[in-house]
């Protein structure tokens, strides 16, 4: 997708009709709009949102969200059904042009809360075929082409977007994989093999058809698979609200590091929250461990007598002389069989000298027991090493445990102490906002506990619907009819396993593949000795070299939200990198096509550091196909500024001019932009934001 152009008519604070035209041609692709922070920047963000994806594509922190209307006109209007707010975009997709329009009137805001929109989608394709689409059909192309859960890496303000790099958004990070390389293909046929209409009728069909306790079998299995679904859509909301509440703790976060009274304290708190993560990673990680040793290596611990006795009997053996052998039984047959002495002296069968050698059989050794006892001292000296190995594997992973119980405890008493003294803090706005945060820390506890709850639950569901599956499959159906209808539900089953064995490895595959384009990608920017690794969990991890008492060494590093805002980043270029040469990669599935995708940054140099600024900057034309920023003048001055300069790359550039009766205290008058002056304030009584293009670097 190649956003084209976008017309705005009377949405939210842009007033009349007004239009931006986008830069996409692959040497000048990227889009630069500036305007001051209130000055509509993240209402620009949302008119993309809205017109994409109506209500339900508005981000969080808009004010008066479902308000699209602009508000002078609400206020003064006789006629509701005459006011009306309109998105036009132009864009882009494969071999064919869109352009949608989605509008609704202030009568249908006000009656439906703002989700009863009007949307209309034309395609025009490469042999010069136009089709029109309205409503639910339209959103299904949409959907097909952008999906939802896919918006927020296209279109995001990069102040907010690094929780991404949270550990307890991987789940997130699997879908935006899955998403936009491809895989929600499979995802969508296992829904529906599994649906009413496939299984459920399948089943049906083997109920009329067999017998009473194989209906049976089938009805409590039907019960169990509705359990299942039902926690499943519990731990979807569940997840669900835990994303919403982590970006209302983002925001409290944000407005408690902006105060100055409070910058140190929420700083360190952050530091510290970083750490007891990775520290109850790593007592996970121990448990693991010694869960591991124990399942593989557990055994040796009792087998410290086995091996003493084991060096008693070879010792005996030894001091008896019976080991090692020195003739063997072989030798002695050879000269009875030969009834001849090696000295030359004749054996006579039967005689007593014959008798005398025959005697020396129970003396001799025979070779496998040779073998056999060389075997027996490698064994227990085996054993006797693994045995002190596991012993002290075990001894350090529950010292390393033991330790870093006793820092979570410590950090977990530091966090403590810093609520207790913001709470303490004498402004009221302060206090309630960690009051506020500690409700949420409570909130999210609860939701933790939920979805570990719901998830043993499903498991425990799941695993009682396999055995009642084996169960069915067992019975002896009657009749050709049953027979049929149960082969043709265990080939649906087969067939679902085998997608959902894919589906697994399709994922672990892109998620290495995808994992040397995030080291690529990170290397570039990166001015420290850092490397960013993609897990196999879908978790970003960020480490750096140390020395350790046998050489360097790996560590991970604790993240802040500049690290963070960083590392998402990077994953989202990474990503879209990964979607443009989707079919050129080697996994079980070909021909499957990502595509190019824009991105649309709101303020993605707010939290990052000198460090990473110019870094980021100078990359900004390589993150992907079409890359649109806004920004503000204190983030683009110096350092972005002069990078997206030299890159040449700027093919559009816009200001927002904010109408207003006054403006914020830290917000320009104007800006000069390639030599020339430009007003991006002016004092007017009624508050709107209007779109300026400017050719400074064209």
């Amino acid at each position: 997708m190649i956003l084209k152009k976008l017309v705005l008519n009377n949405f939210r604070q842009y007033f009349g009709n007004q239009e931006i035209i986008f830069a996409s041609q692959k040497d000048r692709n990227v889009t630069i709009i500036h305007g001051e922070n209130g000055f509509g920047k993240t209402c620009f963000l949302n008119a993309l949102l809205w017109g994409f994806y109506g209500a339900d594509g508005l981000t969080e922190d808009l004010p008066k969200r479902m308000n699209i209307i602009p508000d002078h006109v609400r206020e003064v209007t006789t006629n509701p059904l005459a006011e009306t707010s309109l998105v036009k975009i132009s864009f882009k997709h494969g071999e064919c042009e869109y352009t949608l329009e989605r509008s609704i009137t202030l009568a249908a805001e006000r009656a439906s809360k703002g989700q009863d929109t009007d949307l209309k989608l034309s395609r025009l394709e490469k042999s010069g075929m136009t089709s029109n689409f309205k409503k639910g059909d339209a959103q299904k192309i949409i959907d097909s082409i952008l999906p939802k859960d896919l918006r927020e890496l296209v279109f995001f303000n990069g102040e907010n977007i690094d929780h991404l790099a949270m550990e307890e958004n991987k789940e997130k990070v699997r879908d935006s994989v899955r998403g936009l390389l491809g895989l929600k293909l499979i995802e969508k046929a296992i829904d529906d093999l599994k649906s009413s209409n496939v299984r459920g009728k399948l089943k049906e069909d083997l109920k009329l058809n067999t017998d009473s306790k194989t209906t049976e079998l089938l009805e409590q299995q039907s019960l169990l698979e509705e359990e299942i679904n039902k926690k499943k859509n519990q731990l979807n909301t569940c997840r669900d609200n835990k994303a919403a509440l982590n970006e209302k703790m983002l925001a409290i976060n944000a407005k408690l590091e902006a105060n100055r009274e409070t910058r140190e304290f929420q700083q360190r708190r952050a530091s510290l929250e970083s750490e007891l993560k990775e520290a109850q990673k790593k007592i996970q990680d121990s448990e693991k461990n010694i869960g591991d040793l124990l399942a593989t290596d557990g055994y040796t611990l009792f087998c410290a007598e086995l091996a003493e006795r084991g060096k008693i009997i070879t010792q005996k053996l030894r001091m008896e002389g019976r080991i090692p052998a020195r003739v063997m039984n072989e030798f002695i047959h050879d000269l009875l069989k030969a009834e001849e002495c090696i000295c030359g002296t004749c054996l006579p069968k039967g005689t007593a000298i014959w008798q005398k050698v025959e005697e020396q059989l129970t003396k001799a050794g025979h070779p496998e027991f040779n073998r056999a006892v060389g075997e027996l001292d490698k064994a227990i000296g085996v054993i006797e090493g693994s045995i002190n190995r596991t012993r002290e594997l075990i001894v350090q992973q529950i010292s390393d445990k033991t330790d870093l119980g006793e820092r979570i405890s410590t950090i977990n008493e530091d966090l403590v102490e810093i609520s207790q003294a913001i709470g303490r803090n004498d402004n009221e706005e302060i206090h309630k906002l960690e009051e506020q945060r500690e409700k949420e820390d409570l909130r999210r506890d609860e939701l933790l506990l939920q979805e570990g709850g719901l998830k043993s639950e499903i498991e425990i569901a799941e695993n009682e619907y396999k055995k009642k599956n084996e169960e069915i499959q067992a019975m002896q159906q009657k009749g050709e009819l049953g027979k049929r209808a149960q082969r043709r539900l265990q080939r649906l089953d087969e067939v679902i396993d085998l997608l959902e064995k894919i589906l697994c490895i399709e994922s672990e595959d892109l998620c290495t593949e995808l994992g040397k384009e995030v080291e690529k990608t990170f290397r570039k920017i990166s001015l420290h000795d850092y490397r960013l690794n993609l897990e196999d969990n879908f978790t970003l991890r960020l480490s750096k070299s140390v020395l350790g008492s046998s050489g360097p060494v790996r560590v991970d590093v604790a993240t802040g939200t500049g690290q963070r805002q960083v590392m998402s980043l990077v994953f989202i270029a990474s990503l879209v990198a990964l979607a443009q040469r989707r079919n050129k990669i080697p996994t079980i599935l070909r021909d499957l096509h990502g595509g190019d995708y824009p991105l649309v940054m709101d303020s993605p140099f707010g939290q990052l550091g000198d460090e990473f600024r110019s870094a980021i900057a100078k990359h900004v034309p390589n993150l992907a196909p079409q890359t649109i920023v806004l920004v503000s003048s204190s983030q683009y001055k110096g350092d972005v500024e002069r990078e997206l300069g030299v890159s040449n790359r700027v093919g559009k550039r816009y200001i927002l001019r904010y109408h207003a009766p006054s403006k914020r205290e830290d917000a320009k008058e104007s800006i000069t932009l390639g030599g020339k002056r430009y007003t991006i304030f002016k004092h007017d009584s009624t508050e709107h934001t209007e779109i300026e293009d400017c050719n400074c670097d064209n």
